[in-house]
């Protein structure tokens, strides 16, 4: 009877079961393939990553390893610290431990260290801040824990002690402005001790917008705090302290807003962009600083190194930047001096006043706002020293458009317009807008500058019609081209503005420039070049990339191998007999190059990558490339272990 009872129920619920399983394979089957076939492809691609974090992980571990066995110390810090910061996110107490170990080397080799040799303190100075800003990133009371464990010790008949003093005030402040945003209240406490020893962080304003919001006691206090240490005479004494008034003046203080049925009014609950004064404390810090401005006198007559302080270039780093500023009244010119001749104090307090009056100028709107009575006494100071219209302006030619450029270089001294109309020029041409570069050119450049411009013009041009005829055409042009590399940048250039729309005439473009850096290095650009040509082809012929960069490391290898058999004689590529990982040569920064772009295409082939850097001979140049592949696959985008910009 129990067993008729129990078929029956399953006769019963049977359908159920069938509809169940039916709606079930109806609702898989009812996602569109394209979808299904996405989120494969979507998990496979998460597979592959998982996969490829997994490996460069214990590539991180050998190559940490294999560093114990490292003669230099720096080398072995450098390891430490970049693989604490790689390995904090998976493995907290192992990167912990790293930063440990890493202070705790700095610190006995700054005890060690003859304090006499200049390489050596600024080696020891830059791995310090490279530790305490990477620990910063992660934790605020781990960095002030290796900042003060890391202090370099104060000894007698020692003339170093103010470069470790100076070094260690400058690295306090950029570990106060980092940690503003990431734990306010550990910085407040920070910046009183600051300014107990007469520093003034720029990261104050910072702490004190936040602390308004989070706690209204804590802004107060550091507010009263900040009033009593920058008074005039602080201002006349420090040019820190100047530049740390104006940051304060310059956005206005909190506003005020009114009570609703009220006379009454209160500070507004959430300041404007960059104000960090209530209106009282910024009247009177404004008071301060006109009174240390007026004390500002002419100065004496202008040395050779001041006045060719003009105008500042600086091409040499990644980012590139002009700055100028306008003439005087009176011709002079009042930035901060560019001499080897350190000023004596009193010079450095006038260049102190004269510095903050500048600054003052372009506060005037302010002063009238909120110091009337004294906004007169400025101008006449201001039209007295000769520095009316004076505005100094900064213009980042690698981040403006051409637009941008061509309004700054309108108002920039005729000593720089022509470099930034050529540089408006080209910033038109990466645009794709090459009527406005020709028209630039025409009308603003001339001789070879508009050569240049008008030249690669016609190449692009050429090169947007992919027929045998044009490329022909293109190939007799580039000839006429004045070196090779030009040719390869051009090149380069021209396939990666084809990637998209034609990748065939992209490769066709790119095996031209391989087949012109596919040779043997004569010079460091030489090197350059191939790894141009091999970043350029990794999206389109990892093959080929792989195989550039292997050519270059065979050759490397061999360089290495004869700069050590040469160091001390001809070349100082090596420091006790061992490859320095970062800043000791051309030639370690070159293999540093290498390594950097094997990490990039290690995101697409771990395992060739790995082997690339396997080929590497000498043991430091070996392991710098395993490192840097780590690096780009388990997180950051910038390669530490190269001073030099990359091109």
């Amino acid at each position: 009877m129990l067993i008729r009872s129990v078929t029956f129920l399953l006769f019963m619920f049977a359908p159920f079961f069938v509809h169940a399983e039916a709606s079930i394979a109806q609702d898989e089957g009812s996602l569109p393939p394209v979808t299904r076939q996405q989120q494969s492809a979507s998990d496979q691609q998460e597979e592959d990553r998982l996969k490829r974090e997994r490996k460069a992980a214990a590539l991180l571990e050998e190559v940490v390893s294999e560093a114990q066995a490292m003669q230099l110390p720096e080398n072995r810090i450098r390891v430490q610290v970049a693989a604490g910061d790689m390995l904090w996110a998976r493995e907290q107490a192992r990167a912990r431990a790293l930063f440990g170990e890493a202070a705790a080397a700095i610190a006995q080799w700054t005890w060690k260290t003859d304090r006499r040799d200049n390489e050596e303190a600024e080696t020891m100075a830059r791995l310090r801040r490279e530790l305490v800003l990477t620990a910063a990133r992660h934790d605020s009371n781990l960095a002030f824990e290796l900042l003060s464990s890391t202090r370099p010790l104060r000894r007698p008949n020692n003339g170093a002690n103010q470069f470790d003093a100076d070094s260690d005030a400058s690295l306090e402040q950029s570990l106060l402005s980092l940690i503003a945003a990431i734990d306010p209240k550990a910085a407040f406490q920070k910046v009183f001790e600051s300014l107990d020893r007469g520093e003034y962080p720029m990261a104050i304003g910072n702490i004190l917008r936040r602390l308004y919001s989070k706690d209204k006691e804590a802004f107060e206090k550091l507010s009263k705090k900040l009033l009593s240490k920058l008074t005039s005479s602080a201002l006349i004494d420090s040019e820190e302290a100047g530049k740390l008034a104006v940051d304060l003046l310059e956005p206005g203080p909190i506003p005020e807003v009114s009570t609703a049925g009220s006379t009454n009014s209160r500070l507004s609950d959430r300041p404007g962009q960059n104000q960090a004064l209530r209106e009282s404390a910024y009247r009177d810090l404004m008071d301060a600083a006109i009174a240390a401005a007026l004390t500002a006198t002419s100065s004496v007559t202008p040395r050779a190194q001041d006045v060719a302080a003009f105008v500042g270039l600086d091409f040499t780093t990644s980012t590139r930047g002009i700055t100028f500023a306008g003439k005087s009244t009176s011709g002079g010119l009042f930035l901060q001096p560019i001499s080897e001749i350190q000023p004596n104090e009193e010079e450095a307090r006038q260049n102190n006043t004269r510095m903050l009056l500048t600054q003052l100028q372009q506060l005037l709107s302010r002063i009238e706002q909120y110091a009337p009575d004294r906004a007169q006494a400025v101008r006449q100071k201001l039209t007295h020293m000769g520095i009316n219209n004076n505005q100094i302006t900064s213009i980042d030619l690698d981040q403006s458009t051409s637009d941008g450029l061509m309004t700054a270089a309108s108002l920039a001294p005729l000593q720089v317009q022509a470099q930034i109309y050529k540089h408006a020029a080209q910033k038109a041409l990466e645009e794709g807008n090459l009527e406005r570069a020709l028209q630039i050119a025409k009308d603003h450049l001339a001789g070879s500058a508009r050569d240049s411009i008008t030249q690669a013009i016609e190449l692009k041009k050429t090169a947007m019609d992919a027929s045998p005829d044009n490329l022909a055409k293109l190939r007799r042009k580039l000839a006429a081209l004045p070196s090779d590399s030009d040719r390869v940048v051009t090149l380069v250039d021209l396939a990666t503005a084809a990637a998209k729309n034609d990748p065939k005439l992209a490769l066709t473009l790119l095996d031209d420039a391989r087949n012109i850096v596919n040779k043997r290095a004569n010079k460091y650009q030489d090197f350059r070049d191939q790894l141009k040509v091999a970043e350029a082809l990794a999206g389109l012929d990892l093959k080929q990339s792989f195989g550039l960069l292997e050519s270059g490391i065979a050759q490397l290898n061999e360089l290495l191998a004869a700069s050590a058999v040469v160091n001390g004689f001809e070349a100082e590529v090596f420091r006790e007999g061992e490859l320095p990982l970062q800043g000791g040569s051309e030639l370690g920064n070159m293999v540093a190059r290498y390594g950097w772009e094997l990490g990039s295409l290690a995101r697409v082939d771990f395992d060739h990558a790995r082997m690339a850097a396997d080929k590497f001979q000498l043991p430091e140049s070996r392991l710098l490339a395993k490192l840097l592949i780590a690096q780009r696959v388990l997180g950051g985008e910038q390669n530490s272990f190269d001073n030099n910009s990359r091109d």
